[in-house]
């Protein structure tokens, strides 16, 4: 055995060797037999060399032997540690970089190719989010993403981020696994994941994760091995077949993987009423307002003010614009063809469709390489295909999985409906395995419906939505307006500010003074008679509908509103319609405090030469109102005195309306009151079309 420096003050102490290998033998029975270990220790050559200790308070005679015990596998733990730290350290640096290169940028919705992408910092506005409470109302005041996650608490934190498609959901996701890459408000979480829902296909949510991991290291490790505070992300619920994959990792798998996570879940909030119970926190992402509209467009244009200036200058007074741009996907696609020049040759809101459905499916054959595969409609490639599937909407159905492969038996036909991004995953029934779709935006489904219409594969049907309409106008264009869409739109009764939306997409004046000529306008307050004027600059209206309410406005309000807002021709009509905000038992509604106003309204509107008709009700604010078909005299019944709270001195009458459906409502006034307002009353027999009046 080698010599040992024993401390600072002794000489070397020279130990003679020992035959270990007898030892080893020997030992086992150490602490048996004493005199067995001394024989042991004195075998021959032992103590061959001379053992000298000088300056030494204790003193050992004989061989000395130190037996140092270790674990014998501390130091291999100690080196598995060092190394499956580096390794983390690796994973985390490699996940970082991951992020921040393929969600540094957000994709264009019309063009490929990276020359067409906008850096995700330089041009991410945050959209506003709002808490709600389990069921999707709103409980508190609007929340930051830093807000979202300045609460670093123990255990598990769930997240629910609800939004109507084209919302963002997906873009705030990515910008949230950018920003733990990238920036300090998340460096609380010491790895994070993004996982989209709809690439799962049959892999469970910690398979994904695992095969994350595995992904950026070739040892086996796993996320076990440590106590980490995870963020784990869950983009698109609405858009799995399979919820329950999500409810067993928030509820089960995900507490085995560590204590402490955060699990933040988007969907559109139709499907989320699985989860909802199981979120501590949920907020809502809302459309943008006008002011991030703005700011949107300033970083979209940030190197071109004039541009940016020409847009935000568009939708302020462009209402079509301007409610379509609460959607950021929208927002984007108008910033889109701004940036290219585009916006100047659109003249309706059907050519901005056309484009923009122009641009989409061009997209999806230069993606594809299938250039000539499909046929050119009157507008865009794949029209036709198009066609087919808003006609299955158009009577009465919604869009299923099943639906598409009926109608679309040939495979490229039905990846080209799908592949276009205008369809998202709306619902799923577990019972006969269909996925329901709906339009990723309104106006997609509503323009489709139009140009079905125009180009003849669908007919005119009993009710046409408004935007629908608008879409119509725009492509007749030049083509005068066809019987077919004036007999549906005689008589009906649109607002002013749909009537001032239709001048815009109408563009030949004969058509304008054709559609003014069938149809009819209602003010649904005496307030927006401020529209009056404008309306009237554009058309000489012969006759209007009024709405007058049971508690809303006095006479100075009318006689201010009529004097500072009204010309008109001769043999002008106005039709009041009285709005009533309650419901009484019986059918009958009491309505003399409201009748006494009527009466004061038309000693207003004396000072006006104008003929004044009081024609119907609608009841409980509804979209219809009903036409007075009769009046009934001697209504002084106990029970009808004793229901209303009405002294037997009064005379009553009823003024009858027919709801359509075989129920007659009864409207209760004075004798005195009807006599008053005889000669406005206008009656209309039961028998007549168009008793009920849509309010479009």
């Amino acid at each position: 055995m080698a010599e040992a420096e024993v401390s600072n003050e002794e000489k070397s102490v020279v130990v003679c060797p020992v035959n270990y290998k007898q030892a080893a033998n020997e030992m086992d029975g150490v602490g048996k037999n004493e005199s067995m270990l001394k024989e042991l220790l004195n075998v021959e050559n032992c103590n061959q060399y001379p053992t000298m200790l000088k300056n030494c308070t204790q003193v050992h005679v004989g061989p000395k032997i130190e037996i140092h015990s270790e674990n014998p596998n501390a130091s291999c733990l100690k080196s598995e540690d060092k190394e499956r730290n580096e390794m983390f350290d690796n994973c985390c640096q490699k996940m970082k970089n991951k992020y921040m290169t393929y969600f540094s940028y957000m994709r264009s919705f019309f063009w490929e190719g990276k020359r067409n992408d906008f850096p995700l910092k330089d041009y991410f506005v945050e959209l506003t989010v709002e808490k709600t409470d389990l069921f999707g109302n709103k409980s508190g005041g609007k929340i930051s993403l830093n807000e979202i996650f300045a609460i670093q608490q123990d255990g598990h934190q769930t997240i629910l981020v609800t939004g109507d498609p084209g919302y963002g959901k997906s873009t705030l996701c990515k910008k949230i696994a950018y920003d733990w890459a990238s920036t300090d408000y998340l460096r609380h979480f010491e790895l994070t994941f993004l996982v989209i829902l709809r690439e799962l296909g049959d892999k469970s949510v910690t398979d994904v994760l695992l095969d994350n991991i595995h992904e950026l290291t070739d040892k086996n490790w796993k996320l076990q091995d440590k106590k980490l505070n995870v963020l784990v992300i869950l983009d698109g619920l609405d858009e799995i077949v399979e919820k329950s994959k999500i409810t067993k990792f928030i509820r089960e798998e995900s507490f085995a993987i560590s204590r402490t996570m955060t699990i933040l879940v988007t969907s559109r909030p139709q499907a989320a009423e699985d989860i909802r119970e199981d979120m501590k926190m949920r907020i809502s992402i809302k459309g943008f307002s006008l002011e991030y509209q703005e700011k949107y467009i300033q970083l979209m244009f940030r190197k071109d003010e004039r541009k940016s200036n020409e847009l935000i200058s568009e939708l302020t007074k462009n209402d079509f614009y301007r409610e379509t741009a609460e959607c950021p996907l929208m927002l984007h696609m108008l910033c889109c063809l701004h940036r290219n020049g585009e916006m100047v040759e659109l003249e309706t809101m059907a050519d901005l469709y056309i484009r923009i459905f122009t641009l989409i499916t061009e997209r999806y054959v230069r993606k594809t390489n299938q250039k000539g595969k499909f046929k050119r409609g009157k507008y865009f490639v794949g029209e036709n295909l198009l066609m087919k599937l808003i006609r299955l909407i158009q009577y009465g159905n919604c869009v299923t999985s099943q639906d598409l492969v009926c109608l679309f038996p040939n495979e490229y036909e039905h990846n080209f409906i799908t592949g276009l991004d205008i369809l998202t995953l709306d619902s799923f029934s577990e019972y006969n395995n269909i996925i329901r779709y709906s339009f990723v935006h309104r106006t997609f489904e509503e323009f489709l419906s139009a140009l079905s219409r125009y180009i003849g594969h669908t007919k005119f049907s009993y009710h046409i939505p408004n935007m629908e309409l608008l879409f119509l106008m725009g492509l007749y264009k030049d083509e005068p307006l066809p019987k077919k869409f004036l007999r549906y739109v005689d008589k009906q009764i649109f607002i002013p500010e749909f009537m001032l939306r239709a001048h815009k997409q109408i563009k030949l004046k004969r058509n304008w003074e054709k559609f003014c000529s069938h149809s009819i306008v209602v003010f649904h307050y005496w307030k927006l008679l401020i529209y009056y004027q404008e309306l009237f600059n554009l058309y000489e209206f012969k006759e209007l509908y009024l709405y007058f309410y049971e508690t809303k406005g006095t006479r100075r309000d009318y006689k201010e509103s009529f004097s500072n807002n009204w010309s008109h021709t001769n043999n002008f009509k106005i039709y009041l319609v009285l709005s009533l905000e309650g419901m009484f038992s019986d059918n009958l509604y009491d309505i003399r405090e409201s009748a006494s106003r009527i009466i004061d309204f038309l000693q207003v509107m004396n000072v006006i030469n104008v003929a004044i008709h009081f024609v119907g009700v609608r009841y409980l604010s509804g979209d219809y109102f009903d036409r007075f078909t009769n009046v009934k005299y001697n209504m002084n019944s106990s029970d009808i005195q004793k229901l209303l709270n009405i002294s037997e001195e009064e005379k009553l009458v009823a003024l009858e309306s027919f709801d359509g459906e075989d129920v007659r409502n009864s409207c209760i006034l004075s004798l005195e009151q009807y006599e008053t307002l005889r000669d406005h009353i206008l009656f209309q027999s039961a028998s007549k079309q168009n008793l009920k009046c849509a309010i479009m």
